[in-house]
């Protein structure tokens, strides 16, 4: 309970405070899936920009998780604000997870515009399906971020990598075209956002993949996800640098 607590102070202070206060982050989160978006709606019309909203939504959860590589980084390097947590009363978990938290609270006005957008055009975005995609994909995504921030030893590395890992997952995997172009549709799933688009994908209606190819694709995402937690609380650096 009070790891929870934690985790929703810190999220408060570092998520909330800061979006209202710095809105341009909000914007800058939302850019770059914002132009994906708009060259598949040119070229691909209203399917394309089917595409590119699912797509977008799902590389916005999956590099707000990434993306904690930078802010973890910068506050136990930077500005040595996980010390400070260090010496209070406060867990890792729930650090950890209010760190989390707080990079989703800048992604909520862009994942809003997004639904609103589906539900438009009749995109079935939300079900237990692909809640459940999604929210192991958060998981994963942030477990991989903060983990990796512990291996950063310097700043100039903190902001570059989360781009790269970012681009590996969005381009690298399905998330904007179907798994069946991959040269077999089951490399899809190893990456966690290759496994979320199947599942996404395939219970929106975009694209019907064989039932096995799901069945996997959920049972990955599953297993990223616990190994995505089991890092973030118990191999992540906690601890001066």
């Amino acid at each position: 309970m009070k790891t929870i607590k934690d985790a929703l102070v810190i999220a408060w202070i570092n998520g909330w405070i800061a979006a209202t206060r710095g809105w341009v982050w909000v914007v800058a989160s939302s850019v770059s899936p914002a132009a994906f978006l708009v060259l598949l709606a040119i070229y691909g019309g209203v399917e394309g920009l089917k595409w590119g909203l699912v797509g977008g939504f799902i590389w916005t959860i999956a590099s707000n998780g990434i993306s904690l590589i930078g802010d973890a980084t910068y506050y136990r390097l930077g500005i040595k604000y996980q010390s400070m947590l260090t010496a209070a009363p406060v867990s890792p978990a729930g650090y950890a997870l209010g760190l989390a938290l707080s990079s989703f609270i800048f992604a909520l006005p862009t994942l809003a515009v997004y639904l609103v957008a589906m539900y438009l055009l009749g995109v079935p975005f939300l079900s237990l399906e692909t809640v459940y995609a999604l929210t192991a994909l958060w998981l994963a995504s942030a477990g991989i971020g903060f983990t990796l921030s512990g291996f950063i030893k310097h700043m100039r590395y903190a902001w570059a990598l989360p781009q790269i890992l970012s681009a590996v997952f969005t381009i690298g995997a399905p998330v904007y075209y179907p798994a069946d172009l991959l040269p077999s549709p089951y490399l899809a799933v190893l990456l966690p956002t290759g496994a979320a688009a199947v599942v996404v994908q395939h219970f929106t209606g975009l694209r019907a993949y064989d039932l096995e190819l799901v069945a996997v694709a959920a049972l990955a995402l599953a297993l990223q996800s616990l190994v995505g937690l089991y890092f973030l609380f118990k191999l992540a650096r906690w601890r001066q640098p």
